[in-house]
C-alpha cells in the first residue's frame, strides 16, 4: 500500500503543478478582510510523510507542509488553536485579530493516510441544490480538515446518460425512465431506485456536468482523491427494449434479472452475464473519461454491490459477478482501488476474498455507534489477512436537525485503533453523514484527531473548541465569559453528545415533527429515538449561553449555537408538554403546545440555516423555467416529508425520515397535523392524503412560498422564549 500511496502523491503532487496557487485562492475566499489572507506564507515541500509545519513571528504566518492538503490543514490548525477562528458551515469566512497571535514553531504528521468524507445520501439529504458558489465553501472547508478522500457524484448522472444515450442507443425520455429526479441521486446509485423525482430536463443534465467538472478540477487542484462511483452492475427494467437492437447484439433476455424492491421502489435491474456486465462497464468507464477524465485522475472507485437487500433473485453467481465488476474495473484503471461501505452486512466474502489486499478499503460506518477499534465487519481476505479500513462515524440521519453525538467513543476509539494499525488495517478516518450543517463540533474534533501531537480527551477538546469557535481565552480580559461558555460545552459534552446506546441512528428526534400521538416516541422508523440527555442540565446550559449574549453578540458562531441550543431545550420542553396531555388531556396544555409549535418556528426563522426557505430557494435557482423550478422544488419537499408516493410512505415506512426542525416546516406542516390531532379528539386523522401529500405537491402550501431571508434578532427571541416557558422550570 505505502508503495501505491506513493504513486498516488507523486502523480496529484505533479499534476496540480500546472494550475494557479489554490491556496492562495481559497485564503482569500476564507479571510477576505484587512488584507488577512496575505498574512500567510505557505509552501510546498513534498515528500512521503503528510505532515504540516507552523509558525508565526507575529506579523506573518508561515504554513509549510508535505502536499496541499497539509498546507491547508496547517492554516486551520492556526486559525483555530491560535487565531481563534472557526471556519464553519454557519461562517465560511472570518477575521484574523489585529495582532497576529505569536506561534513557536510547531511539527504535525498525520497518523493515518486517508481523511475521508461524505456518504451517497448526503448528496440528497443536503447538496441536492448546492451552485458553484455554495460548493467552493464546502471545498475550501474540506481542505482546511484536511480532508483527502472524498466521495463525488455530483454530474455522474450525466455519465448514465452519456452511457445510455450513446452506447445503446436512448433517448433523453428513455433516460429518465431510469434516472432518478434532483434529490434522489444517492440512492440511485447506491443501486436503490430509479427514475422516481424526474424526469429531469437536458438543462439539469448540462448544467450539472458543468458543476461536476469545477468540483472535480477543484479536488484536483488541492490534490485530492476523490472517490467516484464505480460500475455495480445495474440496468434498466426495460433495457433490451429500450436498446437498439444493433448496439446489444449477442444480449438475451435472460441476461439482465429483477433487482427487487427498496423500501418500496422497483430497484434497478441486474446484469446477470459476467461477460454483458463487463461490456456495460467498459462503456460506463468511457463515458466517465470522456466527461470528466481531463480534470479527474482518481483512483478510487465507491462500489457497493447488492447494498441494502442482498442479492437479488436470478443472479446465477454473486462472486462470478463481483469478479467480472473487478476485472472491468481494473481493464479501465490498473492502479484502481476498490471503496466499498461497511454497512449492516456488507461487504461480503463475495467482494473480500475477491479483492487483494491493498486494492480494497473498507469504510467502517458504524464506528462511533458500536465503539470499534477494529473494523466490526466482514474484513479480511481469504487467507485471513485484515484489508484496509477507514474508522468512521455517521452521526446523523437524513438530515434532521438535533444536537447529539458520542464524544467519548469519537475520541477513545479512534485513538485505540490508531494505535493498533500496524495490526487492524486501518488506514484512515473518516465522516459519513447523512445529512450535515449541524454538530458542527464533531466534525472539528474528528479531522483534528489524525493531526493531534498530545491525545486529546474530552475535557482538553471541549476547552480548545471553546477558544477556537468563540476565540475565547482564559487571559484575554474574558476570563467569565469564557468560563461561562466552558461550562454549556462541559454540560453538552457530558450529556446530549454522550448517546449511551449502541441502536439509536442519529439525534433524537423533536416530538413537534411526529405524526401526532400521545406517545412521545419517534418520527421516522428507524431512529430508536430516546431521552437519555439530563433535560434539566441542557436548559442550564442555554441560561448560561444567555448570561453571556452582551459580551459575545457580535460573534456569528454564537448567534447560531444559542438558536441551536435554544431549540434542543425547547424541544425538551415540547417533549414534556406531551407528557403531561396525554397523562391529563387539558385543553389548556393542548393550546401551549401548539403555541410552542409557533414560537419555535418563529426563533428558528432568526437564521438562514434553520429555514426551510433556504433549501426550497436553492432548488428554484436551478430551474431556467417555471416547470423546472416547480419539478425541483417538489423534489425538495418531497424529500423532506412524504420521501414517496402513498407506497414508499407508507408501506416503504419512508414518511418524515428526513425531518427537520425549521422555519416553514413547523409552522406549513408540522403545526396543521397537530392542531387538526387535537381539533379532533385526539385522533389520528388522514395525515397522508389530507395533510402531507398536499404539501408535497404544493396544493395546500404554493410553491415559492419560503423565503430563506432571516427575521427577528436571535439573540431577543431566545430571551423572550426561554423567560416564557423555561425560566420557571430551572431551580
Amino acid at each position: 500500500m505505502k508503495r501505491f500511496l506513493s504513486f498516488l502523491w507523486f502523480e496529484i503532487f505533479f499534476v496540480g503543478m500546472a494550475f494557479s496557487n489554490p491556496i492562495d485562492d481559497m485564503l482569500c475566499r476564507i479571510l477576505p478582510n484587512n488584507g488577512d489572507a496575505a498574512k500567510f506564507k505557505c509552501i510546498v515541500t513534498g515528500g512521503d510523510t503528510q505532515q504540516f509545519t507552523i509558525s508565526c513571528n507575529g506579523r506573518k504566518v508561515k504554513v509549510s507542509g508535505s502536499d496541499r492538503i497539509a498546507v491547508a490543514a496547517g492554516i486551520n490548525w492556526y486559525l483555530q488553536h491560535y487565531a481563534g477562528v472557526d471556519i464553519s458551515w454557519n461562517s465560511p469566512t472570518g477575521t484574523l485579530p489585529t495582532r497576529l497571535p505569536v506561534c513557536a514553531k510547531e511539527t504535525h504528521t498525520a497518523s493515518v493516510d486517508w481523511r475521508y468524507y461524505l456518504n451517497f445520501c448526503t448528496y440528497s439529504y443536503s447538496m441536492s441544490f448546492w451552485d458553484w458558489e455554495r460548493w467552493q465553501q464546502e471545498l475550501d472547508w474540506m481542505a482546511l480538515h484536511g480532508i483527502n478522500m472524498p466521495l463525488a457524484i455530483t454530474g455522474m448522472e450525466c455519465v448514465w446518460k452519456e452511457v445510455l444515450m450513446h452506447s445503446y442507443g436512448y433517448t433523453l425520455e428513455e433516460v429518465n425512465t431510469f434516472v432518478t429526479g434532483s434529490a434522489y441521486y444517492g440512492w440511485f446509485f447506491m443501486n436503490n431506485i430509479t427514475a422516481w423525482g424526474g424526469p429531469q430536463p437536458e438543462s439539469w443534465y448540462s448544467q450539472q456536468q458543468t458543476l461536476g467538472r469545477k468540483i472535480f478540477q477543484r479536488m484536483k487542484d488541492f490534490g485530492m482523491h476523490p472517490v467516484i462511483p464505480g460500475y455495480v452492475g445495474m440496468i434498466p427494467k426495460d433495457f433490451m427494449m429500450q436498446a437498439e437492437a444493433s448496439k446489444i447484439a449477442g444480449w438475451n433476455a435472460f441476461d439482465i434479472v429483477n433487482g427487487g424492491n427498496w423500501c418500496s421502489f422497483v430497484r434497478p435491474y441486474f446484469v446477470n452475464n459476467t461477460d454483458r456486465l463487463k461490456e456495460f462497464a467498459h462503456n460506463y468507464y468511457a463515458a466517465f473519461r470522456k466527461l470528466y477524465g481531463d480534470v479527474c485522475t482518481t483512483h478510487f472507485y465507491a462500489i457497493d454491490p447488492f447494498h441494502e437487500g442482498g442479492v437479488p433473485r436470478g443472479v446465477t453467481s454473486a462472486e462470478e459477478s463481483v469478479k467480472a465488476m473487478w476485472e472491468a474495473l481494473t481493464a479501465y484503471d490498473k492502479n484502481a482501488v476498490w471503496v466499498a461501505q461497511h454497512w449492516q452486512n456488507n461487504p461480503t466474502t463475495n467482494v473480500t476474498h475477491t479483492i487483494s489486499r491493498g486494492r480494497l478499503i473498507i469504510l467502517d460506518l458504524h464506528g462511533d455507534q458500536y465503539a470499534d477499534t477494529s473494523c466490526s465487519g466482514q474484513h479480511t481476505t481469504s487467507d485471513g489477512q485484515p484489508h484496509d479500513w477507514v474508522w468512521g462515524q455517521v452521526s446523523n440521519f437524513g438530515g434532521n436537525v438535533g444536537l447529539f453525538g458520542r464524544v467519548d467513543r469519537l475520541i477513545e476509539c479512534f485513538y485505540t485503533a490508531r494505535n493498533a494499525k500496524g495490526t487492524n488495517g486501518l488506514v484512515g478516518i473518516g465522516a459519513l453523514p447523512e445529512g450535515i450543517e449541524n454538530n458542527a463540533m464533531l466534525y472539528d474534533l474528528l479531522y483534528a484527531l489524525p493531526w493531534t501531537n498530545t491525545d486529546y480527551t474530552r475535557t482538553t477538546w471541549i476547552s480548545d473548541y471553546v477558544r477556537m469557535r468563540y476565540g475565547l481565552y482564559e487571559t484575554n480580559g474574558n476570563d467569565v465569559t469564557f468560563d461561562a461558555i466552558r461550562s454549556v460545552w462541559t454540560r453538552l459534552g457530558a450529556g446530549i453528545y454522550q448517546c449511551p446506546n449502541n441502536y439509536q441512528q442519529g439525534t433524537t428526534e423533536s416530538v413537534f415533527m411526529m405524526r401526532p400521538s400521545l406517545t412521545a416516541s419517534v418520527v421516522s422508523t428507524w431512529a430508536a429515538s430516546t431521552w437519555y440527555w439530563d433535560i434539566a442540565d441542557l436548559r442550564v446550559a442555554f441560561r448560561e449561553m444567555l448570561s453571556v449574549s452582551d459580551a459575545l453578540s457580535d460573534n456569528d458562531n454564537y448567534r447560531y449555537d444559542l438558536v441551536d441550543i435554544a431549540r434542543q431545550a425547547l424541544a425538551d420542553y415540547g417533549k414534556e408538554l406531551l407528557d403531561k396531555i396525554k397523562e391529563n388531556n387539558v385543553q389548556a396544555d393542548k393550546n401551549r403546545f401548539l403555541e410552542l409549535i409557533l414560537d419555535q418556528d418563529r426563533l428558528l426563522g432568526t437564521r438562514a440555516e434553520f429555514r426551510l426557505g433556504r433549501w426550497t430557494e436553492a432548488a428554484r435557482a436551478l430551474g431556467n423555467t417555471m416547470s423546472e423550478k416547480n419539478l425541483y422544488e417538489k423534489n425538495a419537499r418531497m424529500l423532506l416529508t412524504t420521501w414517496g408516493d402513498r407506497a414508499q410512505c407508507e408501506s416503504g415506512r419512508l414518511h418524515d425520515y428526513a425531518n427537520r426542525e425549521w422555519n416553514g416546516l413547523l409552522s406549513a406542516y408540522y403545526y396543521p397535523r397537530w392542531k387538526a390531532f387535537f381539533d379532533n379528539a385526539n385522533v389520528a386523522q388522514n395525515w397522508f392524503d389530507d395533510f402531507e401529500w398536499p404539501f408535497a405537491m404544493g396544493e395546500s402550501c404554493a410553491y415559492g412560498t419560503f423565503s430563506a431571508t432571516p427575521e427577528g434578532d436571535e439573540l431577543v427571541i431566545s430571551r423572550e422564549l426561554y423567560d416564557k416557558y423555561l425560566r420557571n422550570l430551572i431551580k
